[in-house]
């Protein structure tokens, strides 16, 4: 009687994820494309995101779109978001029925670059509010899921 060998693949190694280092981030006004959304939640994702870079202290300076003092940092990387898909779900809804009802969804593009224009990074993220909190929460959860992203490479 023969016995079978069992053919096991030999593992890949796994890549690790490049790390970077910048001392400064510069972070632009989110590009909407042609996606149609509400004027208070192009703001709220860029100042959620400000806001959310800098608390998470991954770099010495965060500067807005436009600063000129950013133009000094020779380490400055750039992060650029662009909007891809916006769902404006309800609130009340949300409440009245949560099971997959009424979430919010706001998915972008971030793309950072390095001073000399290279790409260094880039991925599609989404926030989202599903059951409760205001349709708002929605870029709080994208700016979070954005600094994590920016966290597992810098």
């Amino acid at each position: 009687m023969l016995a079978a060998a069992a053919v096991v693949p030999a593992q890949q190694p796994v890549k690790p994820t490049p790390r970077f280092y910048a001392s400064a981030i510069q972070i632009e006004l989110t590009d909407m494309g042609d996606v149609s959304i509400p004027a208070e939640f192009r703001y709220a994702i860029y100042e959620r995101l400000i806001e959310q870079v800098r608390d998470s202290r991954l770099f010495g300076k965060v500067y807005r779109s436009g600063d000129k003092a950013a133009n000094s940092v020779p380490d400055l990387v750039t992060l650029h978001t662009s909007l891809e898909a916006f769902d404006e779900g309800s609130q009340m809804k949300r409440e009245l029925a949560p099971v997959a009802m009424g979430s919010t969804k706001v998915d972008v593009t971030a793309l950072v670059t390095s001073k000399d224009g290279k790409t260094l990074l880039s991925q599609k993220v989404g926030g989202k509010v599903r059951i409760w909190g205001e349709n708002l929460g929605a870029t709080n959860d994208l700016a979070k899921r954005i600094t994590k992203l920016l966290a597992g490479s810098f």
